[in-house]
């Protein structure tokens, strides 16, 4: 929402260098495929008809390797954890995948491609798809195809689009507790009808504008949930609390980024409806992503009528895409799943009905 100007410098300080493998640095303290990386191709033939790199790729369970990573912590992966012998290079991938393809302001960091340790950075809560490539002493390259976990709680829904530095698109989260209207009933435009059903990134990001804090009834999180480049601004607030909003892309606040909700502790069968709404009603291509504990459960495109998401005029409230419902499951441990599925006859203009 292209509404009020929040200006907010931050940074992010690396401190690089040789480590424990598989490490998180952190000075400032449809379904996901998680069934582990395949097994390498290649290797080199030494003298005595042994290779000269030996791999072990296939990652199993809490694989040590590679525990313990978290979005928008620093990671440290080691090749020699995965390839042995005389290695004389290195060269990491990682596959840009959901929004961090889409967006040109990604959070995803990279660093290292080609040295024994790689430093990583994920923006999401699930699979990164790394190739590692090493050349043996005699030229002949052995690969690893890792599928990389990084670790998740509770929900998480964002929403990318490919005009994310010149169009405002916004995301909501439904409240379980009803069916109500999008909007409140009677409003005539988007802001006049913001309220306290929805999670939206005027009443639910540590910067309120004009709202007041959305409460749905959850408890907050430890202050230490917070501490991401996501939702860092909370901690100047001094509680994290459910729902909660990243950052609104409207070009003044941010731009080029995605906008995140993220829900630690939803109850065991409830249901959550996501929508985006075409802010500006300028061209876009919008994509919805659903994340529960560490693994992605939905993957959603916008319906290609009307084209690039909006219309002739702006009318009141615009394109409005119900993009998902989503029914959360909690188990006897706590630990969140969740199923995500489509919607029918899910846009409507300047229809504001859940």
């Amino acid at each position: 929402m292209s509404f009020g100007r929040l200006t907010a410098a931050w940074g992010v300080a690396l401190a690089l260098g040789c480590g424990a493998r598989s490490e998180l640095w952190n000075e400032d303290a449809g379904p996901a495929d998680n069934t582990g990386g395949a097994p390498a191709t290649g290797g080199s033939p030494g003298t005595g008809g042994e290779p000269a790199l030996q791999t072990a790729c296939e990652l199993i369970g809490d694989d040590p390797r590679v525990a313990g990573i978290r979005p928008d912590q620093i990671a440290t992966l080691d090749a020699a954890d995965f390839v042995s012998g005389d290695a004389t290079s290195y060269h990491w991938r990682v596959e840009m995948e959901d929004c961090d393809a889409i967006v040109s302001d990604s959070e995803l960091f990279l660093q290292g491609e080609n040295e024994r340790l790689v430093h990583f950075r994920p923006s999401r809560p699930a699979i990164y798809r790394f190739t590692l490539d090493a050349v043996g002493v005699d030229g002949v390259t052995a690969s690893c195809e890792l599928n990389v976990p990084v670790e998740g709680i509770g929900l998480r829904v964002e929403l990318c689009w490919n005009t994310s530095t010149t169009t405002d698109l916004d995301l909501y989260l439904h409240t379980p507790h009803n069916e109500a209207p999008w909007f409140a009933p009677g409003s005539f435009n988007v802001i006049e009808g913001l309220d306290e059903n929805t999670c939206n990134t005027s009443n639910a990001t540590a910067s309120l504008r004009d709202q007041p804090r959305v409460d749905w009834g959850y408890p907050d999180s430890p202050l230490s949930a917070c501490n991401t480049t996501s939702f860092e601004g909370f901690l100047t607030l001094g509680r994290c609390p459910n729902p909660r909003a990243a950052d609104d892309n409207n070009q003044q606040i941010a731009t080029g980024t995605t906008e995140r909700m993220q829900l630690d502790n939803p109850f065991d069968g409830q249901t959550f409806r996501v929508m985006a709404q075409n802010f500006s009603n300028g061209p876009a291509q919008p994509h919805v992503f659903v994340y529960c504990g560490g693994e992605r459960v939905g993957a959603f495109q916008a319906p290609i009528i009307p084209l690039d998401f909006r219309v002739p005029g702006p009318g009141d409230f615009g394109v409005m895409w119900r993009a998902t419902d989503i029914t959360a499951h909690v188990d006897a441990t706590g630990r969140v799943s969740c199923t995500a599925l489509a919607l029918r006859n899910s846009l409507s203009i300047d229809d504001t009905r859940y």
